[in-house]
């Protein structure tokens, strides 16, 4: 009964060091490890920069072109203009395209910076559901190979107990053997979770634009599984998907700018004006002056512009059909990932509230048993693989329900539970 009672201790301060009730929060903490990403991640650096470039081109696209300013001087004269003298004249002349096609270009760049600027918000949200997936990936990473730690502690503890009731001729020398080998099978597990901890580290590192020399380092604190404090239930799931989604936002706005792509194509049947005004300043009749204006004819509108506008036409069609098959995407991905996440949170629920209390009695109760005879050595191993398998299954289903999460959250581009969001709807 001694051995079990320390067995039972030492397995008991293992498990609550990994809880770290009281411990140093010191750390990166999510809403640290976003401000970070928001603020130093390449990419979303990258889209608001593209974002503010097609924002800044609206105005121009409604604008005239660029003037021409000319000179020109009279030579080879006959003698009566040699007489005279030669003239030099200057002009000015503005090309002004018809009227409409202002309008519509105009359009067209407001709709290619609206899809920009929905595109940057799209790679915010995109950015925050990488970094937090990546935080609880690390962060459960670390979780599990401390608890392979633990478990190999236990083993160790396991193996003592079965090499004292060997020298009492209790038990056969096959139960500590068996420890032994369950020993280095955990070892094999440790070296493995240790690369994927790297790996963790190395793409959390990327996203917040980390370098491995630079300190970086979770907190100490045990996370909660994030709760969700809007039903997922009904049709408003599926409501503010289709309203709020960037997805379908950015298929929205080409599908204008390619309309007014289109509307365009149709104005390059009507004719473009240029304007010119001339005047001599050397050896010129006194107030002589020159207005000129000159139409453009499409007369080649069978090689030119119809073709330019069956080819608007068909990218209309397009732009069309690609926001169709974003709705039924975005409506898919709010289903699937809304079942994934209410799934991964009753399993989150289940683990805590039934399958890890009653593994730990389980072992505990198989440890004194085992010490006092009344049980196998396969049944005391079992009962501590359960109780290990059942901890690391928790934080293995708590990273696929913070993906899942924040996935669904990137989708109605709004936040539907505790962690951190900074993002605004436009």
């Amino acid at each position: 009964m001694k051995t079990s009672a320390v067995l039972t201790i030492g397995f008991n301060l293992l498990f609550f060091a990994l809880r770290t009730h009281g411990a140093d929060p010191a750390g990166l903490t999510p809403e640290k490890a976003l401000q970070i990403a928001e603020s130093q991640n390449p990419e979303i650096k990258a889209a608001q920069a593209r974002a503010d470039s097609e924002s800044s081109l609206v105005p121009s696209a409604y604008w005239l072109d660029r003037p021409r300013l000319g000179l020109m001087r009279e030579q080879n004269l006959n003698d009566m203009q040699v007489q005279a003298g030669p003239m030099t004249f200057w002009s000015i002349s503005q090309d002004i395209k018809f009227p409409a096609k202002y309008l519509a270009s105009g359009s067209a760049q407001s709709s290619r910076a609206d899809a920009a600027a929905y595109s940057s918000d799209d790679k915010r949200l995109e950015i925050r559901q990488r970094v937090l997936s990546a935080y609880f990936a690390w962060y459960s990473a670390q979780r599990i190979t401390a608890l392979l730690t633990a478990q190999r502690e236990t083993l160790k503890e396991i193996a003592r107990a079965a090499e004292a009731r060997r020298a009492t001729g209790s038990v056969p020398q096959q139960d500590e053997m068996k420890a032994h080998v369950e020993q280095t099978r955990l070892e094999n597990e440790i070296i493995l979770q240790n690369q994927e901890t790297i790996e963790n580290e190395a793409a959390f590192r990327a996203l917040l634009n980390q370098t491995s020399d630079q300190e970086l380092m979770l907190t100490k604190t045990e996370l909660k599984a994030p709760k969700i404090v809007t039903s997922l239930s009904g049709s408003g799931l599926l409501e503010k998907a289709r309203t709020d989604s960037r997805s379908i936002q950015i298929g929205q706005a080409m599908l204008n700018e390619a309309q007014s792509q289109k509307t365009l194509a149709w104005l390059g049947l009507s004719p473009d004006f240029t304007l010119t005004y001339r005047q001599a300043f050397v050896n010129a009749p006194q107030n002589a002056y020159a207005i000129g204006i000159e139409a453009t004819i499409p007369l080649w509108f069978f090689s030119k512009e119809i073709p330019e506008l069956k080819a608007a036409r068909s990218r209309a069609m397009e732009a069309e059909g690609n926001l169709e098959r974003m709705k039924r995407d975005t409506e898919s991905d709010a289903r699937s990932l809304g079942s994934k996440v209410e799934s991964y949170s009753k399993l989150l629920q289940i683990y805590e509230t039934s399958l890890i209390p009653q593994s730990t009695s389980t072992l505990n109760s198989s440890r004194a048993a085992y010490s006092a005879g009344r049980t196998t050595f396969i049944e005391l191993l079992d009962s501590e693989r359960s109780l290990y398998s059942n901890r690391i299954s928790y934080y293995q289903t708590l990273t696929k329900y913070v993906e899942s999460l924040t996935r669904l959250e990137r989708v109605l581009a709004s936040s539907i539970s505790d962690l951190p969001f900074s993002g605004e709807k436009r």
